[in-house]
């Protein structure tokens, strides 16, 4: 009769177990096919720092230039319009996203300080961290992404309303006693005769960025030309996946001296995974994008200006730029930089989102790659 009670207790006890790991594989299961979050108010421009004021790389001196037109200005960036050069290939349905903050070991700043060859500590305070050494300065701002950003050879600087992190391009004004540059241009200079190939300016920037913590696994590299200078951008992936408007930019000098740098500090966390609208409806989007907005060098290798009449008084009024037709030559699964929006406040928020997009290879266009979010929209906040 004992027998009999105790295998009848241990039958219970097993029937309760197997319902509870049962249980557990359902919620577990649950959990793991939950609809992802509603994503925040997004700067979702074309451009990377469009509206953040970040460039990646500063004007020459530390003193900002003018601020760029606006990213709708179609008459100095007209509207592309898109061809395929061939069927567009199957991708992925979904994919993750990735959030970027704006915290960041006190450790990576003075990693990223040693690594530019500054002497010093850098002096932290509510919204950033500044080094300064001499005429070259470092500063890593507070904000959504932690981007940052090097200067050398600076003297005078413009100060900003909203103080000395309000980001800008170029090196925040750091001295504001510090005299300001003769308004008197200069002659234009001879491009230097020992200006590094650019294998080594490859180098160069690969170097710093290695001893400045950045993975370089599976990077992509591209350099340009400039007239005193070779600027070589670095576009790391994440989680595997390649990225735009997340890129570090090195503006290499004679003798292999860095003359400018940026980039971001952030580590991307992993946030939810989505679903994704399709390559389809990706290129469909492409064709209705607005226009590409200001860039910089380093994202377009080559400019063209529109020269001043021969009639016409110097300075001259911009003329309009040819339109353009961009051939797509492949599209991958990637994902693009879009910052929160500020509230209502005006305050600046701490975060941003690596969303999954499709980047779009271009030839014949104003740049060679363009990103389209492939969120489906229900999960974008609309601003």
């Amino acid at each position: 009769m004992g027998v009999s009670r105790r295998l009848g207790a241990w039958m219970v006890a097993a029937v309760v177990t197997v319902a509870l790991v049962a249980g557990g594989v359902l919620a577990a299961r649950s959990g793991a096919g939950r609809e992802p979050a509603l994503l925040p108010a997004l700067d979702q421009a074309p451009v990377a720092g469009a509206r953040t004021g970040i460039e990646p790389a500063p004007a020459p001196g530390g003193v900002a230039p003018a601020r760029p037109t606006e990213p709708g200005d179609a008459r100095l960036w007209p509207r592309e319009t898109y061809k395929l050069a061939g069927p567009l290939p199957d991708l992925p349905d979904q994919a993750r996203a990735w959030k970027l903050g704006s915290g960041v070991d006190a450790g990576r700043v003075a990693a990223l300080a040693a690594a530019l060859g500054l002497n010093g500590q850098p002096k932290e305070a509510a919204n950033g961290w500044t080094v300064r050494d001499g005429r070259r300065a470092l500063v890593v701002n507070r904000l959504a992404g932690v981007p940052w950003s090097f200067g050398a050879n600076i003297g005078g600087c413009i100060p900003r309303a909203g103080g000395p992190y309000q980001p800008e391009a170029g090196i925040q004004c750091l001295d504001p006693d510090a005299p300001v540059a003769s308004p008197v241009a200069p002659a234009r200079p001879l491009r230097p005769r020992d200006l590094p190939s650019r294998a080594e300016a490859e180098r160069v920037a690969r170097d710093l960025a290695a001893r400045a913590g950045l993975d370089l696994n599976g990077a992509t590299v591209r350099v340009t030309d400039g007239f005193a200078s070779r600027t070589v951008a670095i576009t790391p992936a994440v989680g595997g996946q390649p990225t735009s408007g997340f890129a570090w930019t090195v503006s290499v000098g004679a003798k292999g001296t860095v003359q400018h740098a940026s980039g971001w500090l952030a580590t991307p966390e992993a946030a939810d995974t989505y679903p994704l609208i399709g390559v389809q409806e990706g290129f469909e989007r492409l064709k209705k994008a607005g226009p590409i907005g200001p860039r910089t060098p380093a994202d377009v290798p080559a400019i063209e200006r529109v020269p001043c009449p021969a009639s016409a008084k110097i300075p001259c009024t911009a003329g309009t730029l040819p339109a353009r037709v961009a051939t797509v030559t492949g599209v991958r699964l990637g994902l693009q930089r879009a910052p929160a929006l500020a509230a209502a406040g005006g305050a600046r928020p701490g975060v941003a989102y690596l969303l999954p997009a499709y980047l779009f290879d271009l030839e014949g266009g104003w740049s060679p790659v363009r990103a389209v979010i492939a969120v489906p929209d229900r999960y974008l906040t609309r601003p």
